[in-house]
């Protein structure tokens, strides 16, 4: 198991991502459509380009952090496709190894 874990959550007005210390439940990096710096610059807050922002701005805070690697585990109701898949896919790009774990 990878010590740290990705939580992703999306719904129809934003997209929020963290990276969570499985341990010590402490947060090291996280990422959202709804922080004033990143809606600026989007058109849309919850759309594929903006998961694909989310991704990108998670990745380099998570290095900042010093946290290349990752796990994720699909929530029961979440599906990994569309939104989600591109967010894990755009961290993925951007030098985040992410081990994803589908039951």
């Amino acid at each position: 198991m990878e010590p740290f874990t990705l939580d992703v959550f999306i719904s129809k007005r934003f997209v929020s991502a963290s990276l969570t210390h499985r341990v010590t439940s402490k947060q090291v990096a996280v990422a959202g459509t709804n922080s004033k710096d990143i809606k600026a610059a989007l058109k849309s807050r919850s759309d594929i380009p903006a998961c694909l922002a989310i991704g990108k701005i998670l990745s380099e805070r998570a290095r900042e952090a010093d946290v290349y690697t990752a796990s994720y585990t699909p929530r029961e109701r979440d599906k990994f496709e569309g939104k989600i898949r591109a967010v894990v896919q755009s961290l993925i790009d951007n030098g985040i190894d992410v081990k994803i774990y589908l039951d």
